[in-house]
């Protein structure tokens, strides 16, 4: 009844993705993708991390059941984004029930793939938190969105922090800095996974460009700034030591220079709960919200056979175990 997506669910899904709900606010407003798109290039190039989709089709005495679910695979993480799935739930017709069903499935199959955790980013007011809440995911974070109109000016006479270009060998720092700014509980929901802030290179299924900033003193990384470059405008993310969130709008000021340019798009910038110290600084130069999300994770558990079998195998050739054979024992008679 569900299966993966395969290319004889062509023209199924192009009926399909005109009919369900994006969840990924970023790439909304970024960059779009084309859930379509994007489970056709996983299928030409499974060698690329890309998408898992997963098509519903079945009959029974109610009628015609179809839907779509569509997870982004995090490129060198044992995690999954839960992306796209249709129909809305606007539409009725069960389908808060094929919801469930679809996403009761993604997950058992991320897990047999090796994925730990899968995370989705909503609306916490809607039905939709709601059906995640129904197959184990949990909150663990809020984001407000904050936007920078394209016609927004940047005050070019603010003094402005010298950043520089990210690279490979800032990733130890960067790992102290998410220690040091990131609280406890988000370290565990998110595997410790300071590794989102390691600048990204451009791969097959990830359109635009990725790339971040930090600001160093005295051979210290106190502030990432990773941003999201798309056709459409630009998304970025801050990790500030809470020892200098008093030089956020610095901070913040000199990330924009570097980004805008001569063309003029959209900046959104989010902020998680933990960081509304720095929601006055990103008002200071401009920005203003623009819409807010709760971050959910669900810990999957995965299949320890792989496991078991990769632990086992050094051994194989240097144990032999012989089956004992059985002894006959005589009864002496007196």
């Amino acid at each position: 009844m569900i299966k993966p997506f395969s290319m004889r669910d062509y023209f199924l899904a192009v009926t399909l993705e005109k009919q369900g709900t994006a969840l990924d606010l970023e790439e909304r407003l970024i960059h779009p993708l084309s859930p379509l798109r994007s489970a056709m290039l996983a299928r030409l190039l499974p060698v690329a991390a890309g998408a898992a989709t997963y098509i519903l089709n079945f009959s029974d005495e109610s009628g015609v059941h179809q839907g779509m679910a569509q997870a982004q695979i995090r490129p060198g993480r044992p995690e999954q984004d839960v992306v796209f799935i249709a129909p809305s739930l606007e539409q009725g017709d069960g389908s808060h029930a094929l919801w469930q069903r679809m996403l009761t499935h993604l997950c058992v199959k991320a897990g047999e793939s090796g994925h730990q955790r899968i995370y989705a980013r909503l609306n916490n007011d809607g039905d939709e938190a709601q059906i995640f809440r129904n197959i184990g995911f949990g909150a663990y974070a809020e984001e407000l969105i904050f936007q920078l109109s394209g016609d927004s000016c940047i005050n070019s006479n603010a003094v402005s922090l010298v950043l520089r270009r990210q690279i490979a060998a800032d990733s130890w720092s960067v790992q102290r800095l998410y220690v040091a700014a990131t609280p406890r509980a988000v370290q565990v929901a998110e595997g410790l996974a300071q590794e989102q802030w390691q600048a990204k290179s451009r791969s097959f299924d990830n359109q635009g460009r990725r790339y971040g900033y930090v600001w160093e003193d005295q051979g210290e990384i106190l502030a990432v700034i990773n941003v999201h470059s798309g056709k459409l405008g630009h998304w970025l993310k801050m990790m500030v030591h809470p020892d200098v969130n008093q030089e956020a709008s610095r901070l913040i000021s000199a990330g924009l220079k570097l980004i805008r340019g001569s063309r003029q798009r959209p900046v959104y910038c989010s902020l998680r709960s933990y960081q509304l110290e720095l929601s006055a600084s990103l008002e200071d130069c401009g920005f203003q919200q623009f819409a807010r999300q709760v971050v959910m994770v669900k810990h999957n558990t995965v299949r320890a056979k792989d496991f078991l079998n990769r632990l086992v195998l050094p051994f194989e050739g240097a144990v032999e175990v012989k089956r004992a054979s059985p002894t006959m024992v005589k009864s002496e008679q007196s």
